[in-house]
């Protein structure tokens, strides 16, 4: 497995997986206070490659995300059919989609995949993204936002009651216009 790793790559997961770092953040003070207390060395070393686990998995799940992302986004740009965001509804199941819009807002959450909501003049929709949004493409930008609609529970996220859902847009990828 070979994963290049610069420090800007670093700041960048940093900011977009935020609960990964702050996992890291965590570990990395317990076991500072844990040597500094104990004074044993060795649980710095028993350490190490738990902290080398915080760091490096999610930035590999994050690039090979990235890496999908990139190779189906040509596919969806020829091939997805596109709809004001008041013309996706629970008939729209599964269909491949191109909406265009306001990048509205950002959540990041624990996993490194965000949540966007998407505004255009007809309604507003979520969208979970299957890796970071593109560097350069920020809060109030006009997007195009490529994907499958797909059911968002309003209580238990992926497991809901039935008849309690409304679609959301599972997204392959993101260009600004």
């Amino acid at each position: 497995m070979q994963l290049n790793v610069s420090l800007s790559d670093l700041k960048r997961h940093a900011k977009t997986t935020p609960s990964a770092f702050i996992s890291l953040i965590i570990c990395l003070v317990f076991t500072a206070w844990s040597v500094y207390v104990s004074r044993n060395i060795w649980i710095l070393i028993m350490a190490i490659p738990f902290i080398l686990g915080l760091t490096l998995i999610p930035i590999k799940i994050s690039q090979m995300n990235k890496e999908l992302s990139d190779q189906l986004l040509p596919e969806y740009v020829n091939y997805a059919e596109e709809y004001n965001i008041s013309e996706i509804t629970k008939d729209s199941l599964n269909q491949r989609v191109k909406v265009t819009g306001k990048l509205d807002k950002v959540i990041y959450g624990i996993s490194t995949k965000p949540t966007i909501r998407v505004k255009d003049n007809t309604g507003e929709i979520f969208s979970n993204l299957i890796s970071p949004v593109p560097e350069g493409i920020k809060k109030g930008d006009i997007i195009e936002l490529y994907g499958i609609v797909a059911k968002d529970y309003k209580f238990f996220g992926i497991m809901g009651i039935p008849n309690l859902w409304k679609p959301k847009i599972y997204g392959i990828g993101v260009r600004k216009i």
